[in-house]
């Protein structure tokens, strides 16, 4: 069964080539096929941008949201230190898969796009993503009605996987953080660390994330107008509360099934042996290409088809 997600499909829409090798060809398990196996490494391989991101939600999650749910007060000082460290530790994890190109990753590691292409990371780039990881976090403590608000609760589920199907494909979600006021009332919050949208952005993402929660509806929610929905951009210190309504949710039904229509009229159930690459275009921006992680397979998949697993730097 296909599976949908907001993120897979704007990867669709930026390169058809990214999306077929993160999205049909990457698998870790199919050892006779180099394509596939070394697809599935490349899937791990984050920008600066996306691996910043990444810190703060593991940070958020392993040093702060334990503290909310054991009511105990949250040592934001330690909470930054350590996040630090993690990033430092998965630095130097990074470093050394350019050497040994493993498929292993293992609590949240993975390759650094710089490393992948044996590039250097300015000691510059890594103060600055130091710096916003604090930033966040100061501005995370700054926001006590809303921290206050999520240690009244007790419990939590912390990027969860939900999923409910839809025009025959799977819609996953992993949403930041839910929690209940009472059964039937969920409050949804999704962190956010980009700077280059406009608030309001990610209303989309949001409305998703209630959804799947309505469709499942396990926990008793008989209003839509019963979720809670909130956008916290960490780094600009504001949190955005977006309204649920059944206007809203239908309009996100209209955008989902053009959107599953329009990848499988390329995609078909995403079978990759019923797969041609050449049928899928590559991106229009060149900056796609800078920044993706699969440039080289990309250009040399032929060429894999015919080797052993070797490696092509």
């Amino acid at each position: 069964m296909m599976r949908w997600s907001l993120s897979a499909y704007r990867m669709f829409k930026r390169c058809q080539r990214q999306y077929y090798f993160a999205h049909i060809a990457a698998h870790h398990s199919v050892k006779s096929d180099n394509i596939r196996r070394e697809a599935y490494r490349l899937k791990q391989v984050k920008s600066l941008s996306a691996w910043k991101g990444s810190l703060i939600h593991q940070g958020i999650n392993k040093f702060i949201l334990p503290c909310l749910q054991q009511k105990e007060q949250i040592n934001w000082e330690e909470a930054i230190n350590k996040t630090i460290e993690l990033a430092k530790r998965q630095f130097e994890f990074s470093k050394a898969q350019r050497l040994q190109k493993s498929w292993n990753f293992k609590d949240g590691q993975c390759i650094l796009l710089e490393h992948e292409r044996g590039e250097e990371v300015p000691q510059s780039e890594l103060d600055n993503i130091y710096a916003e990881i604090s930033i966040s976090f100061d501005n995370l403590a700054s926001q006590k009605d809303l921290i206050s608000y999520i240690q009244e609760r007790d419990l939590y589920y912390s990027e969860r996987i939900f999923s409910h199907n839809y025009d025959g494909a799977q819609v996953c979600v992993v949403p930041d953080l839910i929690f209940f006021c009472s059964y039937g009332y969920p409050t949804i919050i999704d962190w956010k660390v980009e700077q280059d949208y406009a608030p309001g952005h990610h209303k989309l993402q949001v409305a998703l994330y209630a959804w799947v929660l309505w469709n499942k509806n396990k926990w008793g929610i008989k209003k839509l107008e019963d979720i809670e929905l909130y956008e916290v951009q960490l780094l600009e210190g504001k949190v955005i509360k977006h309204s649920c309504n059944s206007e809203s949710l239908k309009d996100l039904e209209d955008f989902m099934f053009q959107s599953i229509h329009e990848i499988r009229s390329l995609c078909g159930e995403h079978r990759y042996q019923e797969q041609n690459l050449e049928d899928y275009e590559f991106a229009k921006s060149p900056n796609t290409c800078l920044f993706c992680s699969f440039q080289r397979l990309c250009k040399e998949a032929e060429r894999w088809k015919s080797t052993q697993l070797i490696f092509l730097k």
